[in-house]
């Protein structure tokens, strides 16, 4: 027997040969997709001893399982809840027989671009190794279900469904790159953040929690920041003075918590002139759910643009303002007073957290979705207010006259 250690392309070039080599094809895999070595494989179906692909998790490609509809002796894995997740391909002609075993994946990943291990094997049909790879695949029988039209179209409708839904992204591993994982902040629980935030000496948590509620109430009173007055865009930005804020009805809170803008001359006009771009900006953040990277740089994009002509850009203190007050449970407005604290936390530099939008999401952002205290369950005590606006309450912690 000829044994033989393949990478992914090897993996892939191999099966292709064997595809046309042998007279009989026997396949056991988790997830598969429909590429060109699909292609390859629907030419020689009439070679088919069986073929069974997984479709745990919806991972298999539906267009696929559309492709196999009817085709004898194609099958899924009807695997009753736990994962049917062999790679096994095997191929036969008279008393000759190969196999690639090992961790490819019927996919495009698997038969190219990962790292992956597979073992190939050649040699007599009879060969005891050989049987018993025929015997695995036997055990398979009872998980077998044709592929029909009904088959297929049940699948089809959730595998879209499954495609919405975002997935973990690979894990990030302590690097230069990541000081963060393991810093404070990070490994914070969620009692220690509680207990961090109610003891804030600068900070009456309730009155500043109620703020960020009428934030979101102004802003749920209107399908775009730009049906809101003049003197909310004010508040909201942090820069309404103090008569205003009276005549307005506004005095209530000292909008200057969680970041005052005032001082931000170029902001504050545009805020004044209620700005398209900056209104465009708010509302490409969305007001519930998950907020992605592109939702963040859709609204950096049109920030930037309300700025066009001015002498000085927005910089990240007065966006950041602007996503803490919309959305509280995923951004914190980063100022001077809390940005050494901040960066102590993340261990990251002060300019770094501040130096541009992108570092901002970098370095604050990422964490911070990382953090053992914003993954815990909403809390069912006093405290779920607070948890509901968890990131934006970062500044009660490192906030520093």
């Amino acid at each position: 027997m000829n044994l033989s250690i393949l990478d992914a392309k090897a993996a892939r070039e191999q099966l292709k040969r064997m595809m046309s080599l042998h007279d009989k094809i026997f396949i056991a895999v988790a997830w598969g997709y429909s590429g060109d070595v699909a292609d390859e494989l629907l030419r020689y179906s009439k070679k088919f001893g069986s073929v069974t692909f997984g479709l745990s998790f919806c991972q298999t490609d539906a267009a696929l399982i559309n492709r196999l509809v009817g085709v004898k002796n194609a099958y899924v894995a009807d695997d009753n809840g736990a994962t049917f997740h062999p790679k096994i391909y095997y191929f036969e002609t008279a008393d000759k027989a190969e196999v690639v075993l090992g961790s490819s994946n019927f996919t495009a990943g698997g038969l190219s671009k990962n790292w992956e291990a597979s073992i190939h094997a050649a040699g007599k049909a009879s060969d005891q190794f050989f049987k018993d790879i025929r015997e695995c695949l036997a055990s398979y029988d009872s998980l077998r279900r044709p592929i029909t039209a009904d088959l297929a179209k049940a699948y089809q409708l959730q595998f879209e469904a499954a495609k919405k839904f975002k997935r973990p992204k690979n894990p990030v591993l302590p690097s230069k790159e990541a000081p963060w994982l393991n810093s404070n902040l990070v490994n914070m629980t969620w009692d220690q953040f509680a207990r961090q935030v109610r003891k804030s000496r600068s900070h009456n948590v309730n009155d500043r929690l109620a703020m960020l509620r009428e934030c979101q109430r102004m802003f749920a009173s209107a399908k775009s920041f730009d049906d809101l007055t003049v003197f909310q865009w004010k508040a909201i930005a942090g820069v309404i003075g103090r008569r205003e804020k009276k005549d307005a009805g506004l005095d209530t809170f000292d909008w200057g918590w969680f970041g005052s803008m005032a001082g931000m001359g170029d902001f504050n006009n545009r805020v004044k002139l209620k700005d398209p771009w900056l209104s465009d900006a708010v509302d490409s953040i969305p007001p519930h759910g998950d907020v992605t990277h592109a939702d963040f740089t859709a609204y950096c994009k049109s920030f930037v643009r309300a700025f066009d002509g001015s002498t000085r850009i927005g910089g990240v203190p007065t966006a950041t303002r602007l996503l803490a007050m919309k959305r509280p449970d995923v951004f914190v407005c980063v100022s001077n007073p809390n940005t050494e604290g901040l960066s102590k936390a993340l261990s990251s530099s002060k300019a770094g957290i501040r130096k541009d939008f992108e570092s901002y999401w970098g370095a604050v952002i990422e964490p911070v979705r990382q953090s053992s205290w914003y993954n815990a369950p909403r809390s069912t005590t006093k405290d779920a207010d607070l948890w509901d606006r968890r990131v934006a309450m970062l500044d009660a912690i490192y906030y520093r006259v």
